[in-house]
């Protein structure tokens, strides 16, 4: 039996529950019609049509109310399945839809006739979110974004964020945005409205310091750069503006104009500011005053001015600790309702050192789904963070579990190979000890695919990163000869370390899951899903063919491949890419589509 998360207590019982038609479904608030309504859905395609109601009596078989005497933990519930009657028991409204989500959970394990049990469970983690990248080019259409709510509902998760640079439809800034096809106010509030539906908050997002070349690259907003170039702090020179400059007054102005127009969209009373990797920052406009006070407290003096704005509009912030950590004498002087965010995506991240330092604020643990960067994933790597996190962010009381899913360079993973990451983080961050170990291959196939297979194949090309021999910070090999293609050549250290053996094991492994996908494909349930892990792994060997003939030929560069080897790349090349357009369109909107095509197109010019 898999339900995500596993219950704290689960007792098994004698005798069976089966639904029948005619029934009648008591809920004893109005707000948990659509987390009835879904239940009704469910058992409508076993046949079964059951009446959601306000008034009880004799004739009600599952029976859902808030009684705190029953259960005393926070937005927790019972649910109790006799071969008679259902009951649920909620805390809360919270706990009640949680325990109308378990029970749908259970007919997809067990369709219609439910073994007699009681439950008893709680989350560990008050609030549990997963954080969105709508920024780096793929911006979800409407009911992309309704599909992953309606996920994260029945995962028991309760918040979202969409991080959001350039991608909200300011009236005034259309300069900005217009060819990205950003949220307007208008998605926005129906976006809210869907989510307050099925429990989850939707939490407002902004970038307000660094992160913000969208804007600053723009003529009539560059005066408010720090500066115009730099070098980051892995060594690669970025040619464009970044930070806000806390050294012009117009900066703040400009953030409130633009907070103004944001937030009145968002029932939620948080909001994150991010103001993270503030890497130009003292290098232009801002060092005289850093040379003055020092660069944390010239940071620190303009977060404070961004947190009087969040004030002003009723709102609570958020924000990044990257920046902040690294002056912990400045710590204590943010105001102590600011929500700290700590965050780091490999599994050795020092969650531990980080939450003992933030531990005097309410905090959040954020690892991520490691699916960016990476075109298939990785799979280890993102269960060893999120259980890190998780652990830590409990040992030192964390308030929150935000579970990061980014878009870096083009955001070419698909949405599925995020799913491993979206159903473990809900299921340790409920209940970290139960679920440590939950399968979650099983748990893909049960509850988010309802059909076997998927999870597997998922999982293990989730993992193939490991078979190159190279495992790479916050990447995995298969994204660097198409992100950077100008330094596969013999000098190259990574490209040095490759092993043959190595290579064809991983083909190996790609082949073998393409040629199972190809059977799967016979059945039309998840036909989206199977063809964007099609693209996925055909992306993915498309650079492991690539670098065995490179070994093969002892070839300096790329472009010093055979011709004919080359063009035959080239064809095959451009229908992965035809297809992964297509695919992008169906789940996304359009705009950011090229951007993301420039920069995985880069290395057509080496087959030329």
């Amino acid at each position: 039996m898999i339900i995500v998360p596993k219950p704290k207590i689960l007792n098994i019982k004698k005798g069976k529950f089966r639904f029948n038609s005619k029934g009648y479904l008591f809920v004893s608030t109005k707000n948990l019609f659509t987390s009835a309504e879904r239940l009704k859905k469910l058992l409508n395609k076993f046949g079964v049509e059951i009446v959601i109601s306000y008034y009880r009596d004799k004739k009600s078989t599952i029976f859902a109310e808030v009684n705190r005497n029953k259960v005393r933990k926070k937005s927790g519930y019972k649910l109790i399945i006799s071969p008679s009657f259902i009951k649920i028991y909620g805390n809360n409204n919270h706990g009640l839809h949680y325990g109308l989500m378990t029970l749908i959970q259970l007919i997809k394990n067990h369709g219609i006739e439910l073994p007699s049990m009681e439950i008893y469970d709680w989350p560990d983690i008050e609030n549990r979110g997963l954080l969105l990248d709508i920024s780096r080019d793929k911006v979800p259409k409407l009911e992309t974004i309704f599909k992953i709510v309606d996920m994260l509902s029945e995962l028991k998760y309760n918040q979202l964020q969409f991080y959001t640079e350039h991608t909200f439809a300011y009236r005034d800034h259309e300069k900005v945005w217009k060819d990205y096809s950003p949220l307007t106010s208008e998605d926005i509030i129906r976006i809210d409205k869907y989510c307050k539906e099925r429990f989850i908050e939707l939490v407002p997002n902004q970038a307000s310091f660094g992160h913000m070349e969208k804007w600053l690259s723009h003529e009539e907003y560059s005066y408010m750069a720090e500066t115009y170039e730099f070098d980051t702090p892995w060594g690669t020179h970025f040619d464009k503006p970044f930070t806000l400059s806390p050294a012009v007054e117009d900066s703040i102005r400009f953030l409130d104009s633009l907070y103004k127009e944001l937030l009145p969209n968002f029932r939620s009373k948080l909001f994150n500011v991010n103001c993270d990797e503030t890497f130009d920052l003292c290098l232009g406009k801002s060092k005289k005053l850093c040379e003055k006070h020092g660069k944390g407290k010239v940071y620190l003096d303009f977060v404070l001015k961004i947190y009087k704005l969040v004030k002003k509009y009723g709102k609570r912030m958020m924000m990044w600790g990257d920046i902040i950590r690294n002056y912990p004498d400045l710590i204590s002087e943010l105001p102590e309702d600011v929500i700290l965010l700590s965050w780091g995506y490999e599994k050795d991240h020092p969650f531990e050192k980080e939450c003992k330092l933030f531990s005097p604020f309410d905090f959040y643990v954020c690892p991520g789904t490691s699916s960016w960067n990476s075109i298939l994933g990785r799979v280890e790597n993102s269960i060893l963070n999120i259980q890190n996190a998780i652990e830590n962010g409990l040992k030192f009381g964390a308030k929150g579990f935000l579970l990061t899913d980014w878009g870096d360079n083009g955001h070419w993973q698909h949405l599925p190979i995020s799913y491993i990451g979206y159903v473990y983080g809900a299921a340790v961050s409920w209940g970290f000890k139960e679920n440590k170990d939950i399968d979650i291959q099983s748990a893909l196939d049960v509850l988010i695919f309802e059909e076997k297979s998927l999870g597997k194949i998922l999982y293990e090309i989730g993992n193939a990163y490991k078979k190159t021999g190279i495992e790479l910070p916050n990447s995995t090999f298969f994204v660097h000869p198409l992100l950077s293609p100008e330094i596969i050549n013999i000098s190259n250290k990574i490209v040095r370390k490759l092993k043959l053996e190595n290579l064809l094991a991983t083909k190996e492994l790609l082949d073998n899951k393409l040629e199972f996908l190809r059977k799967l494909e016979k059945s039309n349930l998840n036909k989206l899903e199977k063809e964007e892990i099609k693209n996925s792994i055909e992306l993915a060997l498309f650079v492991t063919d690539l670098m065995i003939s490179f070994l093969k030929t002892k070839s300096k560069s790329l472009s010093d491949l055979p011709k004919v080897i080359k063009q035959d790349f080239k064809y095959r090349f451009e229908k992965i890419v035809d297809d992964y357009k297509r695919l992008w369109l169906k789940r996304n909107r359009i705009g950011g589509l090229n951007e993301s095509l420039k920069k995985l197109e880069k290395i057509t010019k080496y087959f030329e």
